[in-house]
């Protein structure tokens, strides 16, 4: 495997184990047999060092803030912040203005047709 494309030594002998190994993604018996290998292959074993301690800069950094485009994007989507929009913090959906256990259209679940919101007809 030398004519590798200038593919380091760790890459020839552990391929994408050495990166799983390091993000802790691999099944119990691969990984007993990267760490066996790592154990008597001095390149390896720098190269995991050298991974995880990327790896622990990368953690410690701090995200980039969003650039003024990507804010600006955002809030032109629908459903900006005009209190119309539901999600984690609004579990029943919409601004509020439906009655307890109104679905989208008004009714209460089970109740007969008629105009939403007209519940002494189904009652």
């Amino acid at each position: 495997m030398t004519g590798s494309g200038g593919a380091s030594s760790a890459e020839q002998h552990l391929g994408d184990h050495l990166a799983a190994l390091v993000d802790g993604e691999l099944g119990h018996d691969l990984r007993e047999r990267v760490l066996a290998h790592l154990a008597t292959c001095g390149r390896c074993k720098a190269e995991a060092d050298e991974q995880r301690r990327l790896k622990n800069v990368f953690a410690r950094t701090a995200p980039p803030p969003p650039s003024e485009g990507l804010l600006a994007r955002l809030q032109g989507l629908p459903g900006g912040d005009d209190g119309s929009r539901s999600g984690p913090d609004d579990p029943f959906g919409g601004s509020g203005t439906r009655g307890f256990g109104e679905n989208a259209l008004g009714r209460r679940p089970g109740s007969a047709g008629g105009p939403p919101g007209d519940h002494a007809a189904a009652v």
